[in-house]
């Protein structure tokens, strides 16, 4: 679909938005009803399931006594659990009792406490300690008097959870081993129990996390590391998920297990990410990130482990390979813990939370399998006590023979439509692709996809013989590929794109379910509703990381249009400055009026607006170092609300001054960081790229300037902007689409649209590219356009190649310093044919030999595009032949998008997220130069720091 096309969709999609609104109010009336008939019917059947336990139990003591039979009642006869379940419940119950116990009492008489005046939540404590005690006592004496306790306990253990229904012939047979029950209540008690400390109380396991970590450190080896992320990634999952349902041939029990547990070790790791904001070990690749636990590859990894021998089992129809392959697999994932510790991805109670919930997961599943009754469907699988199970067809919507054969043509058509229809769109158009890799990565969304997509060719081919077996394939991959889309499409169509696919999958159902049991009915029922909800779900998730904020909206308020819809200044003089404004329509032509803080006006000369009703105003004759008010007088009337705003020259000579910095921000965005950025008080913005994502391919320049009213007509931006001026390079994602160059298909138009809505200084050199450079006080700025003449061999071109190393040695001898605003990353390991200055490492060496030979020593590079802030004191930024070339650099993003580290090291850290800017601190006396380098957040946490004098300029 072409970006004109998805815009024109999503406005059509506005009105069904404001449906929102009244939906959930008018479903929520029936949810409440629905939950309400849910907890009677639960209650009801609880009460039941009671009172049919207790008649069966009592059942075998009167068959006993009337048969007069000698033998006692086996433990399964009386419902008792197996011996070491009573053992495990008591130490569990009177341990709790305890602890809970100890922490109330504790917590409630501390001083000063947190609880110490609510007494009633000590007394709830208190008896919910005393119930379990009371409770782990009785579980105790069980123990002790194993399998015949006396009267009184029989009477205490009929009416409570400690028994169940009592069972006849051979104890337990139909039911799984009591030791994967027990397992699965310690893991999930263990892991959720850990959860909590890391929560609520990170500095009980800090100690031992870099101890741990201590013993791990150098263990790491980078060939293992890139196997163990293959192994364990996203890639690898889907695999197994096909691999699993071709095992569903044999045991469905097992594909639904899997599949389920899969879910809820994805739903985990999301979820207690969301709520833990954990910090990455400070050493490692992604030191910054808050998302340190659990490790969501370690859940990954375990249930790998612990699963996957079991659908090879299955498919080979040999229980004897279960045990190699989990000890194999066991070792592997092992090893993949202490490689992400080594590697400082996670902290050691990272990889053991993750570990927990996936063991937990594993328990859960198996305990699943090893029930009887979950095989019923089953033909011959290992599990299953009967290989042909017998059962009567009930089908819910009865079929006759020819109708059901025309549905199942009708499917396999549908399904063979589908595999072609991705097909063509796949070669023509693309599969939905971000390029920036915050969820899925550019390695992963492609190739996964693909595989989608082929998968659902290959359950096309395998429906005309399993029918289930293709429908569960195809909506599996359907729901996938929904969830991919939303990297690039809303949620709508990627809801669209999944509907669509599992047309084939509902229509085999459809021809396959007369002929089967309710129950099987009801767990596809149950799936397909699972996926459609997972698809949801997961696309608005993935679209919200995509497309959504990063932080809190902006506290500006929405002004009113009077006669001006949008206003920001730009190209900032000691004597003038640029003023740019869309007026509202009908009106043709406007005038600045500046006010200085004396009462003097000064008016510009009246301005034409053009086609898009943009007015470029130069005000000139100001007084330097003097702070202006101004309004956009339209029609002789000065405007009172969006067309009003404020600045303060600088003067011809030594001042000292601060610049705010920042670069990639979504569509549109009001999010709060701007309003710290107005807090900042700067002389003016240094705007470094990517000022929206609208990713434009058009030629034409309608859709530039659609995109620039959506960024200054935000709140938060136009009031930052109506206060503080502009200097602004783009680039790729507010140019033309990810990674978009000389070749970018809307080039002309990106530079017709910024050269009218931009108030940019003039440009530097000939070809096409924006490049800037200004002086304020001592200081030489200079902007380089890194997108619009890049090219496989370079970034800037050669003709803006020959202008900076000129404008930068020139001004670093008549300057007392040079800051050069640069949009891309500088530092990074060579990478041939890659984006930015890594890519190009050949033309990076040529400037900083440039540098290095020319002895420019009084430079400092402030950067974008990666989504962190990052400073280096010129340790890692010399790529200069023989050394010499170094320089300082901060680096200042993301305004708004998600997180992202790209290249480095960098000598003060790298603080990768959303809601984040730089801020450049100039001291000049005249003499001598500080400059501070400053990384903050939107909260106005100061995330990192970093002070030095600039050397003399070289005579």
């Amino acid at each position: 679909m072409t970006s004109p096309t998805r815009e024109r969709a999503r406005a059509a999609l506005l009105g069904v938005d404001r449906l929102h609104i009244f939906v959930p109010a008018i479903m929520s009336v029936g949810l409440l009803f629905w939950l309400a008939s849910e907890l009677r019917e639960l209650a009801r059947s609880s009460g039941d399931a009671s009172r049919a336990k207790r008649a069966g139990i009592a059942g075998h003591a009167v068959a006993r006594f009337t048969t007069a039979t000698l033998d006692a009642d086996t433990a399964a006869q009386r419902g008792l659990r197996p011996r070491p379940v009573y053992l495990l419940i008591a130490l569990t119950l009177v341990g709790g009792a305890l602890y809970v116990t100890i922490g109330s009492v504790a917590n409630f008489f501390q001083q000063p406490g947190w609880v110490a005046d609510i007494a009633w939540l000590l007394i709830l404590s208190l008896a919910v300690a005393v119930a379990a005690a009371c409770y782990g006592v009785v579980a105790g004496l069980v123990f002790v008097r194993y399998p015949t306790p006396s009267a009184r306990l029989t009477r205490v253990l009929t009416n409570t959870p400690l028994t169940t229904r009592p069972v006849d012939g051979d104890e337990w047979l139909a039911r799984p081993p009591w030791q994967l029950g027990a397992g699965f209540l310690a893991a999930t008690a263990a892991s959720a129990l850990l959860s909590l400390v890391v929560a609520a109380s990170p500095y009980v396991v800090d100690g031992f996390d870099r101890r741990v970590a201590a013993w791990f450190d150098g263990l790491s080896a980078p060939v293992w590391a890139r196997f163990t992320d293959a192994a364990f990634d996203t890639r690898t999952v889907l695999a197994l998920v096909v691999l699993v349902g071709l095992a569903s041939i044999r045991c469905r029990a097992l594909a639904v297990a899997y599949a389920v547990a899969t879910g809820f070790g994805l739903l985990a790791s999301v979820g207690l990410r969301a709520v833990i904001e954990r910090p990455r070990p400070a050493w490692g690749p992604m030191a910054g990130a808050l998302d340190s636990y659990p490790s969501g590859h370690l859940i990954q990894a375990v249930l790998i482990a612990g699963l996957a021998p079991l659908a090879v089992a299955s498919l080979l129809h040999r229980r004897r390979v279960i045990a190699p392959l989990w000890l194999i697999l066991g070792v592997v994932a092992t090893a993949a813990a202490v490689d992400r510790v080594a590697e400082g991805v996670h902290w050691p109670t990272d990889v053991l939370g993750g570990a927990g919930i996936g063991l937990a997961l594993v328990l859960g599943a198996r305990w699943v399998i090893e029930r009887p009754r979950a095989h019923v469907a089953c033909r011959g699988c290992l599990w299953s006590p009967h290989p042909e199970h017998p059962h009567a067809p009930r089908g819910v919507i009865p079929l006759t023979v020819s109708a059901a054969q025309i549905v199942r043509l009708l499917a396999h058509l549908s399904a063979a439509a589908v595999a072609v229809t991705l097909a063509v769109l796949t070669v023509t158009v693309g599969v939905p692709s971000s390029g920036e890799g915050f969820v899925f990565g550019s390695r992963i969304e492609t190739p996964v996809q693909l595989v989608l997509a082929g998968v659902v060719s290959l359950a096309a081919l395998i429906s005309w013989r399993w029918e289930a077996v293709g429908a569960v394939m195809i909506a599996v991959a359907a729901s996938c590929l929904g969830i991919f889309a939303a990297v690039e499409y809303s949620p709508v169509y990627a809801m669209l794109l999944a509907g669509g696919a599992m047309v084939p999958a509902v229509l085999l159902w459809l021809s396959w379910q007369h002929r089967r049991t309710a129950i099987e009915m009801v767990v596809l029922a149950l799936v397909t509703m699972t996926l459609l909800a997972a698809t949801w779900f997961g696309a608005n998730r993935v679209y919200a990381i995509y497309f959504g904020p990063t932080h809190p909206e902006s506290s500006a308020p929405a002004l009113a249009v009077d006669r001006v819809e949008w206003v920001w200044s730009g190209g900032l003089r000691s004597d003038a400055i640029t003023v740019n404004a869309r007026l509202a329509p009908d009106h043709d032509a406007a005038l600045l009026r500046l006010t200085a803080a004396d009462g003097t006006v000064v008016d510009s000369k009246p301005a034409a607006v053009g086609e898009h009703r943009i007015a470029r105003m130069e005000a000139e004759g100001l007084r330097p170092g003097t702070t202006y008010t101004y309004a956009v007088v339209v029609d002789g009337i000065p405007d009172s609300t969006r067309g009003v705003g404020g600045f303060s020259t600088p003067v011809n000579g030594p001042m000292s001054f601060r610049v705010t910095a920042g670069a990639c921000a979504r569509v549109g965005s009001n999010g709060a960081v701007f309003d710290s950025l107005a807090n900042e008080r700067g002389l003016f913005h240094l705007a470094l790229g990517d000022l929206h994502y609208a990713n434009i391919e058009s030629t034409t320049p309608g859709e530039f300037f659609t995109a620039y009213d959506r960024v200054l007509t935000s709140p938060g931006q136009s009031a930052l902007y109506r206060q503080s001026p502009i200097a602004y390079v783009w680039d790729d994602h507010d140019y033309g689409p990810n990674d978009a160059g000389a070749d970018s298909p809307g080039r002309e138009a990106a530079r017709t649209a910024f050269g009218t809505t931009a108030p940019h200084y003039a440009y530097g050199s000939p070809g096409g590219t924006i490049n800037q450079a200004f002086t304020i006080g001592r200081v030489r700025f200079i902007l380089t356009d890194d997108r619009s003449a890049e090219t496989p061999t370079s970034v800037l071109g050669t003709q803006q190649r020959d202008w900076f190393i000129d404008e930068l040695v020139r001004s670093s001898r008549t300057h007392a310093l040079v800051v050069w605003g640069n949009s891309l990353p500088w530092i990074g390991e060579a990478s041939p044919g890659g984006d930015g200055w890594p890519g190009h490492a050949q033309e990076r060496q040529f400037i900083a030999d440039a540098i290095a030979e020319a002895g420019v020593r009084n430079m400092v590079m402030v950067g974008g595009d990666a989504h962190m802030v990052a400073i280096d004191d010129g340790t890692n930024s010399d790529y200069s032949s023989h050394g010499g070339g170094g320089f300082p650099i901060l680096q200042a993003a993301a305004l708004d998008r998600p997180g992202s580290v790209k290249g480095g090291p960098y000598s003060e850290g790298t603080f990768p997220g959303g809601g984040q800017y730089g801020v450049l601190d100039i001291a000049d006396d005249g003499t001598t130069v500080e400059v501070g380098l400053t990384g903050k957040r939107w909260d106005g946490t100061i995330l990192t720091s970093f002070r030095f004098p600039v050397p003399p300029p070289r005579a």
